[in-house]
């Protein structure tokens, strides 16, 4: 009886479509091949660009589903991001006013193109935001903000990848 249970669940999950996410679907239209060119940075921040481009490359090269070629003329898709907004805010202090917390936010806008006519597959704005101590020294400081920016943009890359594969 417990293996008829068993079976009986396991084919009811099955049959509801259920999937770990970012593992759900495919990309729409028979996408295969993506080009990713470097994100467009309207922001402040320099070099956030080429951090979150480099995220989102390196996450969604584990995706065995999807290939990334070096030329939009290779590619099935164009996968296009635009960095809107860098925000970097006191979050706490200390009894004599200090801050002791930072949170730094990113908000990026991301679209997915047919990579001959620029139709709009699929477009989203996500974004993630991480928290870094206070430091007194301006480099330990900056270092401080740089890890909290790698965070965000690995989680942003994640959060990409889930919401591309699980839209469609």
């Amino acid at each position: 009886m417990r293996h008829f249970i068993g079976l009986a669940l396991a084919l009811v999950l099955l049959g509801c479509g259920y999937h770990f996410p970012g593992q759900g679907g495919t990309l729409p239209a028979g996408v295969e091949k993506l080009y990713i060119p470097l994100f467009v940075n309207k922001t402040a921040e320099p070099q956030l660009e080429n951090r979150l481009t480099a995220s989102v490359s390196e996450v969604l090269s584990r995706n065995k589903s999807l290939v990334q070629v070096g030329r939009p003329d290779q590619a099935d898709a164009l996968l296009l991001g635009t960095l809107d907004r860098y925000q970097r805010r006191a979050l706490s202090f200390d009894k004599n006013d200090d801050i002791t917390e930072y949170r730094a936010t990113l908000v990026a806008s991301l679209q997915l193109k047919k990579a001959r006519t620029e139709d709009l597959l699929w477009q989203k704005t996500l974004s993630w935001s991480a928290d870094y101590r206070a430091a007194a020294d301006r480099t330990a400081q900056r270092d401080l903000e740089n890890q909290a920016i790698d965070e965000i943009s690995l989680r942003l890359a994640e959060e990409l990848l889930n919401a591309l594969l699980d839209d469609f």
